[in-house]
Order: C-alpha cells, then structure tokens, then sequence
C-alpha cells in the first residue's frame, strides 16, 4: 500500500512537471505571435501583450521550478518542501496584480496609435483568445485533479491574458470603427476579474503558508471515519494543515484498549484507512491514550 501511495506521488509529480513545462510553451509561443502581429499589424496595444506575455513567460518558468524543487529531499527540511507551491503561487498573484496594473496603464492612460493591418491583428488576438481560452479551462481541471495550487495559480495567470486579449480586441476594433472610449469601458470590467482571481490565489497562499486549519470538509471526512470506527472510544481533538498538494493531519484519540501494542496497531489502522479515503494526506499522526 505505501508502494501504490509513493508510486502516485511520482505520477502526479511528473505530470505536474509536465502541464508546467506545456504552460512554458504556450507563452512562449503567443509572445511571438503577438509581438510579431504587433508589429506587422501597427497595434502599439497588441506590441505591449505581447511584452507582457514574456512576463507571463518569467512565471510559468517559476512554476515549473516551484514544482521540481518542492518535489526535492533534504535533511534540512524533514516535512518536505511542498510549501514552495504555495510560495509560488504567492509570487504569481503579485504577477497577475501586475498584469491587471499593466493592462489600465496601456489601455486607460496609453496613446492610440494608427492601425496598418486590421487582419493581421484580428488573426492573432484571436488565436490569443483561443489558445488562452481552452488552455487555461484544461490546466484549472488538471490543477484541480492533483491539487496543485501552483498549477491553479499559473491557470488563473493564463486566463487573465484571456482577458487581456478581449481587451485588446474591443480597443482595435473600437479604434478601427472611431470608437475609443469603448476599449476604455471594457478595461474596466476585465481589471476586476483580474485582480479578484490574483486577490483568491494571494488569501490561499498565505493561509497555506501560515499553516491555517484544513478546510471544513476534510476535518469531517476525518471525523465521520474515526466514528465509524468501534475502537475509538473518544475523540478529543482533530488537527490539520496544507503544505503544497498535500495534507497533514494530527489526533488526538481515546482508544478502546488496554494494550500499547493493540493501541499501536490500531494507530495504522486508523492513518491506512484515512489515506485510503481522502486523496493527497501524506501524514497522519496519532497520539492516543
């Protein structure tokens, strides 16, 4: 059973590690495209996506080095270093911030500039929606399926250069048919959505990092268990804490027992049972009397 459990760490590390490396390409590839629409095209807004598309770069980077260091051993860190998820996903709300920073100062307080190539422009933004658009719907579904939080983060980034793109394409087209105060309105509403998403990633992050308690739902998972089992005469505490894709948990038993070594069996019981039902607990100590 220990075997099944370290093999499914190993087959989530390594599909982590690769989502991560897929997000690396993707903003790799829309950086090209967009500065070299931009600058076929004229757009000064679609040349500065496309800058910003190489901070976005900068983050997946951070992403997939989060994940492979986070997977990493040491003496010095006998709990593991799954914590650096989290940390990263911490350093990409402050990047969404930004982007969401980025997109009022270009489109709010930037010139308009002439379009040359309406085509060339509307080609690219909307290949950008596209790719964005299903790229980042797929990551949140794997995130979510291996609780990667710097998996959900680096979504959450893709998805607001969805938004940008949206903007982007209403601030050409309403440029192209005389109407600029119509980018100005649509920045507006998508800044909000931005900084929300940064916002709910930023409060995950700092609860994780300052060890805050297991959501509602795993602490009565765990408790519907222990009372389900005959041998547990009391229930005195229940404590728990997440460090990257992963949960620890801590109880504090009443066991049915006179024996150490019956209490003691029934200890791994107890842990074997709980890691069998609730996906990503990686620890469970028991302290009972």
């Amino acid at each position: 059973m220990i075997d099944s459990r370290e093999n499914k760490k190993t087959l989530d590390f390594n599909e982590k590690k690769k989502i991560s490396l897929f997000s690396v390409g993707i903003n790799l590839l829309l950086s090209v495209i967009k500065i070299i629409g931009g600058y076929i095209s004229g757009s000064a807004a679609l040349t500065a996506d496309g800058v910003h598309s190489l901070s976005d770069l900068a983050a997946s980077l951070s992403v997939y080095a989060g994940i492979v260091i986070s997977n990493k051993k040491s003496k010095l860190f006998p709990y593991g270093l799954y914590k650096v998820e989290n940390l990263v996903a911490l350093v990409s709300s402050f990047a969404i911030f930004f982007a969401g920073y980025e997109i009022a100062k270009d489109v709010l307080f930037g010139e308009s500039t002439q379009m040359k190539n309406l085509m060339v422009a509307m080609a690219v933004l909307g290949l950008t929606v596209l790719i964005t658009f299903l790229y980042s719907r797929w990551e949140k579904q794997k995130a979510e399926e291996l609780n990667s939080p710097s998996l959900l983060a680096d979504a959450e980034h893709i998805k607001s250069d969805f938004y940008t793109a949206l903007v982007v394409l209403v601030g050409v087209l309403g440029q192209y048919f005389g109407y600029p105060i119509v980018e100005k309105l649509a920045v507006v509403v998508v800044i909000y959505f931005i900084f929300h998403s940064g916002f709910e990633i930023l409060k995950e992050a700092l609860m994780v990092l300052l060890d805050a308690s297991l959501d509602h739902d795993s602490i009565d998972a765990i408790r519907e268990i222990l009372k389900n089992d005959p041998r547990v005469d009391e229930i005195k505490n229940i404590l728990g804490r997440n460090a990257g894709s992963f949960k620890f948990v801590q109880l504090d038993l009443d066991l049915k027992t006179d024996s150490l070594k019956e209490a003691h069996k029934i200890a791994h019981d107890i842990e074997d049972e709980i890691k069998a039902k609730m996906p990503f607990v990686e620890k469970v100590i028991v302290h009972y009397e």
